[in-house]
């Protein structure tokens, strides 16, 4: 006896997700079909089990979508569209590979494809050609174009695909762009106020010491921060240094990249935003893995590595089990403790209807909306907030060098 996945449609056309033990394919069929259902996939469970412990260590390492750099974005959407154009064309896979790789402006990626097009024209398979770039091709590229070689629907799913890591692009650079500038600000008047207080305060405050006259306390309190600085720079650094180690250790571990990634999500406003970066991922991204035939608890299990939060991962993880148990997405939603109640059941609806790739579409849209809206507030908030801290202390570090001055000056 051996365990079945099968994605079945009830009595009433609803889609029915499970799995069934039994001695052949054919056997889980003719028992399902006694049960009143009507399979439309059945395929071995320990296919779709291998798979989702293959990217258990994907959950915990930073996902594909933040290790591609801008210009990846443009060479993998650039490859996508001038591979579907050429296949609408009636271009063979193996020379549409090939035309590509030698119109390439980038030698690295040119290489990547050219490599791509040798394994297909020797006989692998698209999906199996790309899965040996994983640097270059995602896991859900590779999924997506092994289902559209599978329904002979490539070139419209590698337009889709295009269009998907657009999306994607324009989201993580928004995310990006509204926590950078307040991180460069920061590091700058760090630099800054350490320059100030190693170097030129010192040497302001040490003619004032030679007056040897009581001090106002702003000026005290300068000097010895100014003095530990000098005194114990490398204990500073030691500690910054220690902290970074301490920070990349963690990450490393399950328990730890789970625990930083639930102090980040408790953040006010940034930790609204990363959640709801990830949510529109994990909609945007379901929808192009259904819309392609994937079964939704595959689904799942690719879309895991992609969302760049342990603590999401773990609960997507548990979506998928529930899915494998024979449950519903929506009600795994629902359950969630940090994917929104109404997410769920707006699922619902879409596996009611069958429509379920569209209504993930609609949420994708909506939750981009609302990171840029907290993209634009955190901009707003943080900027001014930068500007009257570090004013605050540029202005005490100013009003403790002249106020002894001043006092000296109307003592004389």
């Amino acid at each position: 006896m051996a365990l079945y996945r099968y994605d079945a449609l009830d009595n009433i056309g609803k889609a029915v997700t499970g799995t069934v033990e039994s001695g052949t394919p054919a056997e889980a069929r003719a028992a399902l079909r006694k049960g009143g259902l009507l399979t439309t996939r059945v395929e071995p469970a320990i296919t779709l089990i291998a798979m989702s412990g293959a990217n258990r260590g994907d959950t915990f390492s930073t996902p594909t979508i933040y290790r591609l750099s801008s210009k990846r974005f443009d060479d993998l959407v650039g490859f996508s569209r001038h591979l579907s154009l050429l296949l609408k064309s009636g271009v063979p896979l193996s020379q549409s590979l090939v035309i590509i790789s030698e119109q390439l402006d980038s030698s690295q990626f040119k290489h990547v494809v050219a490599d791509v097009a040798v394994r297909v024209k020797e006989g692998a398979s698209l999906d199996q050609a790309l899965a040996t770039h994983p640097g270059y091709f995602p896991e859900m590229y590779v999924c997506i174009a092994k289902a559209g070689a599978a329904s002979g629907n490539l070139a419209q799913l590698l337009n889709q695909l295009s269009q998907y890591y657009v999306r994607q692009k324009r989201l993580r650079d928004k995310v990006i762009s509204a926590l950078m500038y307040p991180a460069l600000m920061s590091c700058i008047g760090a630099v800054v106020l350490t320059f100030l207080l190693a170097f030129v305060v010192p040497k302001i405050t040490g003619v004032l010491l030679e007056q040897n006259r009581v001090l106002p306390w702003p000026t005290e309190v300068l000097l010895a921060v100014s003095n530990f600085i000098q005194g114990f720079w490398w204990v500073l650094l030691a500690a910054t240094a220690f902290g970074v180690w301490l920070l990349s250790a963690l990450l490393r571990t399950q328990g730890g990249r789970r625990f930083c990634d639930a102090m980040v999500l408790k953040i006010p406003i940034i930790g609204e935003l990363l959640k709801k970066q990830a949510i529109a991922r994990w909609a945007d991204t379901m929808s192009n893995l259904i819309s392609s035939g994937i079964p939704v608890a595959q689904a799942l299990a690719v879309v895991r590595g992609a969302l760049g939060n342990a603590v999401l991962a773990r609960e997507v993880e548990k979506m998928e089990m529930a899915i494998i148990d024979g449950g519903d997405l929506s009600d795994a939603l629902r359950d969630s403790a940090n994917f929104p109640r109404s997410v769920g059941f707006i699922v619902g609806v879409g596996e009611e209807s069958g429509d379920l790739p569209r209504v993930l579409k609609e949420i994708a849209e909506s939750f981009n909306e609302e990171v840029e809206v907290i993209s634009s507030r955190l901009a707003d908030l943080l900027n001014p907030v930068l500007i009257v801290v570090l004013g605050t202390i540029i202005g005490f570090i100013v009003a403790a060098i002249l106020l002894p001055i001043t006092d000296f000056s109307q003592i004389q």
